[in-house]
């Protein structure tokens, strides 16, 4: 009698949840699915599981044809994927149902410029900044694109009203300063990595790029600590590396800039700048033979790498072979370095 109870028991219980799981199943709208789908896909795009979160979005818009979010954020796990002209299909159709969805514009303008269609993508920042004079993103953007066109005062002025929107912008400041130190202005440029990093103490690259403009006003001092700083965030970001073992080797700290250099290598080997600045370091103490090595390294890792045969024209004068540092100082000529021309108009026929 017992067994029975508890057999009957056991068979109740489960047939209570399950008749409780489908009761508060058929209970759910539409509607209300298709936010849970939608909440679901929100999930894995934090997951960065865009493959789910487009799923989940699908179901989401199946469940709620009207559903602009669920557009615009499958959109967007489209654009994370790559698949660029799928996500401006998302926006366009978030957008038929809601024309003036800011951030499905912005969408479609960051969409357009991974496609590489910039005039595209600035029509539709302006858009973007018709409906919302303070999206701070898309004025940073238009930054880049003005930038990449070689347009600093305009790309300036961008950064300048992406800073305005948001005082804390990091990225707008160093991106500021990179436009400013194109245009000369070192100075200007330093002030504002400064303030980048002031906003996040985290940007290794703001600090790198600090350091080189200190090194163009002739502070290696605070060149090497700038390039310090970024190694002391990212320990094997070799382009502060490098630069660093230039600064040391401009501040004659010969052995210094050697073991950056070697560091450099060891991080990638296939470095031909870093190769060549070993040359350089060489040159200097006056150890020929290594410093021919090397650039002899750096022209086999690039062809094309016209401080290379520069250098290389150097040691060959020191060497008293003239008509070799000749050769050398016009093929340098010949890939663009004005010291190669200077070179060869001085000292060659």
């Amino acid at each position: 009698m017992k067994k029975i109870l508890l057999v009957s028991f056991g068979l109740m219980c489960l047939g209570i949840n399950a008749q409780d799981t489908v009761k508060v199943k058929t209970n759910l709208t539409p509607e209300q699915e298709a936010q849970n789908a939608y909440n679901e896909g929100l999930e894995f795009i934090t997951q960065k599981n865009n493959n789910k979160a487009i799923e989940s979005f699908s179901k989401a818009i199946q469940l709620n044809p009207a559903f602009d979010k669920a557009y615009y954020n499958r959109g967007f796990a489209k654009f994370e994927s790559k698949n660029y002209e799928g996500s401006i299909e998302d926006y366009n159709k978030a957008l038929s149902i809601k024309s003036l969805y800011v951030d499905a514009l912005y969408g479609k303008a960051q969409s357009y410029y991974a496609l590489q269609k910039k005039d595209s993508c600035m029509a539709y920042l302006n858009k973007v900044t018709l409906v919302d004079e303070d999206y701070s993103k898309a004025y940073y953007l238009g930054g880049q694109i003005k930038f990449e066109r070689g347009d600093y005062k305009e790309a300036i002025a961008e950064y300048d009203r992406a800073i305005s929107t948001k005082p804390d912008y990091a990225y707008a400041y160093n991106d500021r300063a990179s436009s400013k130190k194109q245009l000369g202005d070192d100075a200007g440029a330093i002030a504002d990595y400064e303030k980048a990093i002031a906003n996040d103490p985290k940007l290794y690259f703001a600090y790198n790029s600090m350091g080189s403009c200190k090194r163009n006003k002739g502070d290696n001092t605070g060149a090497i600590e700038a390039y310090s700083k970024a190694l002391a965030i990212k320990s094997d970001y070799y382009l502060a590396l490098n630069n660093r073992g230039s600064a040391k080797l401009n501040a004659n700290d010969i052995n210094g800039a050697i073991s950056d250099f070697d560091a450099t290598l060891r991080q990638k080997a296939d470095y031909s700048l870093a190769m060549n600045n070993m040359a350089s370091a060489y040159i200097k103490k006056k150890d020929y033979k290594a410093a021919e090595d090397w650039v002899n390294k750096a022209i086999q890792a690039d062809s094309k790498a016209g401080a290379a045969y520069l250098n290389r024209g150097i040691i060959k004068q020191m060497q008293h072979n003239e008509d070799g540092a000749c050769a050398d100082w016009k093929k340098a000529a010949d890939l663009g370095i004005a010291e190669g021309r200077s070179y060869s108009a001085g000292l060659c026929d």
